[in-house]
């Protein structure tokens, strides 16, 4: 068995390998999840003016203005059209929610605190020391910096760049992830099975992953164990950016993944890594005229092939993006039970992590790991993750956890 390398080594070889995705012009409505290519300034400022907060008579305050003072209304100033004069002593604008505060008023009286006759408006509360005016550019101005380079687009992100008027902007394209499954055993999800079949599950749960990770996922079919077949599954990807072979990377009469790669011109950046589940995991490239193709074969065991996605595909997909966000956020928590030294490669324990009534987060590793296992998933929303040769851990003791899902 050849040396295998740490989950770190092969961390930097992904990020050294990792090519930066062109740029795209994308509008408002399509930018959700894509990662923003430049940063963006504001275009405009916000408020652009001096503005109402609520419904009601913006006036030159003074310290004689008590309870029964009288205004003259002179005008109105609705959102979206400021009244054009200025506010004299005692005199006041009817005003709006949103509405630009005219020259010379300094205060907005809340419309319930007044009583209105004709032009005259009369004080029936005493004044609040709040204004109730928001003022130009408490938000933004123009030129500011709104949204960094390298973050990921979400909804409040987008709001902030329509409301710093941009239309459009500049992102990064979208790397496009290949699922290749290989193997004579595998059926597509909601075949008739026969005797020693198998269902391709491991595409149909790495495709949303790879979604939320501001990739597209391409759904490439299943090949037989026949290095023709697989030939012609990766010719069919030629446009993808990362190809992810899952599965058929040993070294068995019938596996062929890796053979067909090599004659198809892969280069290879590393193979097996010390990582326990996916120590068969592995990364090179296919030369191509603009750009290489990534290919990152994933083990066929359902727990290993999620698990190493999180760790290696999500990297990839990161330093292909440039996003800001890291690929890894490891946060302290406390077992709640013993735990054995760790061994010499790195451990992924699938487990359970909440905040207990002091704000300190504890975590329980799911008793079955076994790595053909699907339904620890379910509860797990963390890996407990454990260095090689980690001390042994009583009740309590402080490890790390890497978040696959909201912490409860």
């Amino acid at each position: 068995m050849g040396k295998l390398i740490s989950v770190a080594t092969a961390l930097a070889s992904i990020s050294d390998a990792a090519k930066p995705m062109g740029f795209e012009s994308l509008a408002l409505k399509e930018l959700d999840g894509h990662v923003l290519a430049e940063n963006a300034l504001a275009k405009t400022t916000l408020p652009p003016l001096d503005a109402s907060a609520m419904d009601g008579y913006a006036v030159k305050l003074e310290d004689r203005h008590k309870q029964g003072s009288v205004f003259n209304q002179i005008g109105a100033s609705p959102a979206g059209s400021p009244f054009a004069g200025t506010v004299g002593k005692d005199e006041t604008v009817r005003i709006f929610t949103g509405g630009a505060v005219p020259d010379g008023a300094n205060h907005v009286i809340m419309q319930e605190n007044v009583s209105a006759e004709g032009d005259k408006v009369t004080l029936v509360e005493p004044i609040f020391p709040a204004s109730h005016i928001r003022k130009a550019g408490i938000d933004f101005t123009e030129g500011q910096l709104v949204v960094n380079a390298g973050a990921k687009l979400d909804a409040y992100a987008i709001a902030l760049l329509a409301a710093a008027n941009h239309g459009t902007v500049s992102v990064r394209k979208r790397p496009k992830v290949a699922l290749i499954a290989n193997g004579d055993e595998l059926l597509e999800p909601g075949s008739k099975l026969h005797k020693g079949a198998v269902v391709s599950s491991n595409p149909s749960g790495l495709a949303p992953l790879i979604t939320s990770w501001g990739a597209e996922p391409i759904f490439a079919g299943i090949s037989s164990d026949n290095p023709q077949a697989i030939k012609a599954q990766i010719a069919a990807c030629a446009d993808a950016d990362i190809l992810v072979p899952i599965g058929g990377a040993s070294v068995g009469d019938h596996d062929y993944m890796r053979p067909v790669f090599t004659e198809l011109g892969y280069k290879k950046v590393f193979e097996k890594v010390a990582v326990k589940p996916g120590k068969p995991v592995w990364f090179g490239t296919i030369p191509r005229e603009s750009s290489p193709q990534y290919v990152l074969g994933l083990p066929g065991n359902p727990a290993s092939a999620l698990v190493t996605a999180h760790i290696f595909l999500k990297a990839l997909i990161d330093g292909l993006i440039q996003v800001n966000d890291p690929s890894h956020k490891f946060i302290p928590a406390h077992v709640t039970h013993p735990m054995k030294a760790a061994t010499w490669r790195a451990e992924y324990i699938r487990a359970t992590a909440k905040i207990d009534g002091n704000g300190t987060v504890q975590v329980t590793a799911i008793p079955r790991q076994d790595s053909s296992l699907l339904t620890p998933f379910l509860k797990a929303n963390c890996f407990l993750v454990r260095d090689p040769d980690a001390p042994a851990l009583a009740a309590g003791g402080l490890a790390k956890i890497m978040l696959i899902k909201q912490l409860g």
